[in-house]
């Protein structure tokens, strides 16, 4: 009897360490899944920040666009009628790329916000995963421990 005390002694901290080695592993896992959570939210920060970025040049392209047709309008004030000639098509042309300009900025400000959506949920996936992960390991774990405890008992 003496001697079986201390496997039962030794079996039970066996058991105790795989309990605390799968707690570390669920706390792995639940760190990764808020990394991942941090990864998403800045991958939205930084789509909504490029999507600023373009709409910005978007209001840009208007802004030039009105300059030019300003400017257009007043020089061909000077010697002929500003809705006539190589005037209006002055100002077709300079309407036609500045709305361009602004069309492009505008898709692009929604593909950014787009592509940012689609990484944070890439990084929310990949934290949920890691944590999913942690469980199955945490699980086997103890159950490691489970059955050596019963092969020293």
């Amino acid at each position: 009897m003496a001697v079986l005390a201390p496997m039962v002694a030794s079996s039970g901290f066996q058991l105790a360490l795989a309990g605390a080695s799968a707690l570390g592993q669920l706390s792995v896992g639940a760190a990764q899944k808020r990394q991942y959570q941090m990864q998403a939210e800045q991958a939205e920060l930084r789509g909504r920040s490029e999507a600023i970025a373009y709409k910005q040049k978007g209001a840009d392209a208007l802004r030039n666009l009105n300059e030019t047709l300003a400017a257009i309008i007043a020089r061909s004030a000077m010697g002929e009628d500003p809705t006539s000639g190589s005037a209006a098509t002055l100002q077709q042309f300079a309407m036609g790329d500045g709305v361009r300009e602004f069309n492009i900025a505008a898709d692009n400000a929604v593909m950014a916000l787009g592509q940012a959506s689609t990484q944070a949920g890439i990084y929310q996936q990949a934290g949920k995963a890691a944590q999913l992960s942690s469980y199955v390991s945490a699980a086997g774990t103890l159950g490691q421990g489970a059955y050596r405890y019963g092969q020293l008992t």
